[in-house]
């Protein structure tokens, strides 16, 4: 019997029998620049399915190639999607998962051939771009009607089984549901029931062209969260116009009408879990139809508990099924312990659906998971050929992970690290109260090592007397980094502390200096901050935490704002007993007083130790700080392929 009882209850949806309660998001990746699905897009679906959601959602696809905000999203009104669609949704139901797919028109956030190009929305004005938007007559909307039953039909004929329209998160659904978008005052304008007509009239068309047997979920922000955007108790009213029209109403939140949209969209840490939770409950009172929630959702238990009270009848995991695709399985056959858990960094979400990300990636990464976007090719890793010794110097998120996957190929590890525990750096990032995620993703490394037929040696320096009684064939260096202490007076001062280290929290005064503000000072400026300590944040560039992933930076910057006093484009010159002297850029000297100072100008790469293991082994690589410092994506992949070069 399950712990999750309510997770793993199968539910009617039309037709289909859903094995359980969770459903894979709509995230997409993997295309080819016309948008088609490759074979690097099939195997990203496929391990959803295989990895036990009883719901597989293909990512945004569009109704008319015309409506498109971005590239490489699937087209649904070109009929050359069919093969690489089939592929796609064959891969879903080969594991007993339903395939659904999400379709989309951008509205009035479409692009356009020439930067002066009009776009079509519910109500004349000036888009996000800055574009003339023209009002929708009649002859528009019935198109829009007829492209999202086409593109339907089109899904449902490459295999797809259910559909989920997007009415939410500013696109042109959501635009004709908004005041903030819908100023008209004829029938599509006005009450709930007029902004929701096109939605009505969509689904009929649906349901036309692709029978009674093919459900259709409606995804809604339920909260637009930003002035004049639609409030929680006009999507009740909105969900009762739709009930008993759709099988299932999805609940997210947010619109791109708002720059800062994404930090509730794709939650940050410094948000609860299921922050948005409270929308689908709130719907759900109002209405018979089934309700999703959606919202960084990560822990079965919490999942359980809100199916259990009632508050959603299914549950949409995001990026909590990049960190692990296997969340599903491992929570239904007791194995949760052994769940990666999602750090929500936002490391993996590309941007390039916004238009103030300068470069966005376009590819999809996960920092604890180095499968990854690399679904296809990870196919092919076999177990060794050959068993070798190897050992593993250094028990970071590098280190445990190289003996981790080295293990798992039929290797004999053993795995040294100088400290009475495992967990490097990882030990010193856990502290902060945001972080809770990187302490669990600690204890889910370590509990790995431990069940696997590692030999770990604690509190041990790496000799060359010990390399010998290991004789290993491959060694692996994962030594980590030292801070790098700034050549300024007073650096060693009793007063200083050095963030990358184990430092006692109590010596910390009231009053703080955070000498760097990369994204380690950034972020232990603030959780001081959240301590009650008056934080002041000194960065010689100008722009502070330049390279975390933009939405984390957003989240990150907002929260500073809120609680330190953050200050770009000063260099540090002096410590003293009373706090720290800085220039700024016009020379000008400025002193900011302190009790403590923390230290986090970055780390050097320990290259002394490294060199004097390199010939100790035939064959040696160099993973994690050591190599250069890495993030913990960096690090985690790293120990991923140094273990399948073996």
């Amino acid at each position: 019997m399950s712990r999750f009882p309510n997770l793993f209850t199968p539910m009617k949806l039309g037709p289909y029998m859903l094995k359980n309660r969770i459903e894979a998001a709509p995230m997409g990746a993997h295309g080819s620049p016309d948008g088609y699905i490759t074979p690097e897009g099939v195997a990203y679906y496929e391990l959803r399915a295989k990895g036990g959601a009883a719901i597989v959602c293909i990512g945004e696809s569009m109704i008319d190639s015309k409506g498109t905000s971005h590239g490489r999203v699937t087209p649904l009104d070109d009929p050359r999607i069919l093969p690489s669609l089939i592929s796609a949704t064959d891969a879903i139901k080969r594991h007993g998962a339903v395939s659904n797919i999400e379709l989309l028109h951008a509205g009035i956030r479409s692009g356009t051939p020439r930067p002066d190009d009009p776009v079509y929305g519910p109500s004349a004005g000036t888009s996000f771009y800055g574009k003339k938007i023209i009002e929708m007559g009649d002859e528009e909307i019935q198109h829009v009607v007829e492209a999202f039953g086409n593109a339907a039909e089109m899904a449902k004929l490459g295999g797809v089984q259910m559909c989920m329209i997007h009415g939410g998160h500013g696109w042109l659904l959501s635009q004709w549901f908004s005041k903030l978008h819908n100023h008209r005052t004829d029938e599509y304008g006005g009450s709930i029931k007029n902004r929701a007509r096109i939605a009505l009239m969509i689904i009929d068309d649906i349901r036309k062209k692709c029978g009674p047997k093919f459900p259709i979920e409606i995804r809604l922000s339920g909260d637009e969260f930003t002035e004049g955007g639609m409030s929680i108790e006009e999507t009740v009213e909105l969900a009762k116009v739709l009930d008993g029209k759709v099988d299932m109403i999805h609940l997210s939140a947010a619109t791109f009408n708002d720059r800062a949209a994404g930090l509730r969209m794709f939650p940050s840490m410094f948000l609860p879990r299921g922050c948005n939770v409270f929308l689908a409950e709130a719907v759900k009172k109002a209405v018979s139809t089934p309700v999703n929630t959606v919202g960084s959702l990560n822990d079965p238990a919490h999942m359980e508990e809100i199916l259990d009270t009632g508050k959603a009848d299914m549950v949409t995991l995001g990026r909590a099924l990049l960190a692990d695709p296997y969340l599903p399985e491992k929570a239904r056959k007791g194995r949760e312990a052994d769940i990666t858990p999602c750090l929500r960094c936002n490391y993996c979400i590309s941007q390039n659906f916004t238009p103030y990300v300068k470069y966005p990636k376009g590819i999809v990464r996960c920092v604890v998971n180095p499968v990854i976007g690399r679904e296809l090719e990870n196919k092919f890793v076999q177990p060794s050929s050959g068993k070798k010794r190897v050992l593993v110097v250094g028990g970071g998120p590098a280190g445990m992970q190289a003996a981790i996957t080295a293990a798992d190929r039929g290797h004999t590890v053993t795995l040294c690290e100088k400290h009475s525990r495992l967990g490097g750096t990882l030990l010193f990032a856990e502290r902060e109260y945001f972080k809770e995620d990187i302490k669990k993703l600690t204890e889910v490394l370590i509990r790995r090592v431990r069940e696997r037929p590692i030999k770990i040696m604690l509190g041990k320096e790496v000799t060359h007397e010990l390399i010998s009684e290991t004789a290993p064939d491959v060694l692996i260096a994962a030594v980590g980094a030292e801070p790098i202490i700034l050549n300024i007076p007073g650096v060693r001062g009793e007063n200083v502390v050095i963030a990358a280290g184990d430092y006692d929290e109590t010596r910390i005064g009231d009053k703080v200096v955070v000498i760097g503000g990369g994204l380690v000072g950034c972020e232990k400026g603030l959780h001081m901050a959240h301590e009650g300590k008056d934080v002041t944040i000194l960065e010689m560039l100008d722009k502070a935490a330049p390279t975390a992933p933009y939405l984390h930076w957003l989240g990150l910057m907002k929260e500073l704002e809120k609680s330190t006093k953050l200050i770009t484009g000063v260099r540090c010159t002096k410590i003293t007993e009373k706090g720290v002297y800085a220039v700024n850029q016009k020379d000008e000297e400025q002193f900011y007083e302190a009790d403590t100072v923390l230290l986090a100008a970055g780390l050097k790469p320990r290259t002394e130790l490294v060199e004097s293991l390199r010939f100790s082994a035939p064959d040696f690589s160099v993973i994690g700080d050591c190599l250069e410092p890495a993030t913990v994506l960096e690090a985690i992949h790293m120990g991923f392929f140094s273990a399948l070069d073996i």
